[in-house]
């Protein structure tokens, strides 16, 4: 029972016979099976259907660099044939963290999606952009620098930032 249960899973029988790839295999035939396999899988595809929900349908296997971007700026909700991904204010920001634009991400999104890009996405992308790097970073024992005071407060009110002993030195200063 396992064994036929991991020979279905590896494609190697379905449907309670040997598939052709199998066959092409049992008879030394490597192309023919490679060919098999190849038929028997979906194409991949490059684009992406946008949704006004934030979410992202890929109607099939994406190409590798489609999904690579994908995974950059959308989080799995759902796999399967057709893959479905949200786009949220957290997977947008990942995406600025790790150097990408909002002009670029608007650019992926028009270019790779078969229907038009909601208008909600651009909002999202545009806001998430214009609040992105408000906060700053640096060497001391370690400071934050942020001309948004309220984003400062709301800093300090972490549990984390008694942890770390954070204090305000200045109305947008924080060590």
């Amino acid at each position: 029972r396992w064994t036929m249960a991991e020979a279905s899973a590896l494609g190697l029988v379905g449907l309670g016979g040997v598939t052709t790839a199998t066959r092409a295999l049992l008879a030394d035939d490597r192309p023919g099976a490679v060919e098999a396999i190849l038929d028997a899988l979906p194409a991949p595809v490059d684009h992406v259907l946008l949704q006004a929900d934030l979410t992202v349908v890929a109607p099939g296997p994406l190409e590798p660099e489609l999904a690579a971007e994908m995974a950059a700026v959308a989080d799995v909700e759902s796999a399967g044939h057709a893959t479905v991904y949200r786009i949220t204010e957290g997977s947008v920001r990942r995406a600025l963290d790790t150097g990408r634009t909002a002009d670029e991400l608007h650019a992926l999104f028009k270019a790779k999606s078969a229907t038009p890009v909601p208008q909600g996405l651009s909002y999202l992308v545009d806001d998430v952009a214009r609040r992105h790097g408000r906060l700053r970073g640096g060497v001391a024992a370690s400071f934050l620098r942020c001309d948004d005071e309220a984003l400062l407060a709301e800093v300090l009110a972490h549990p984390i930032a008694a942890e770390h002993d954070l204090r305000l030195i200045a109305p947008t200063v924080v060590v």
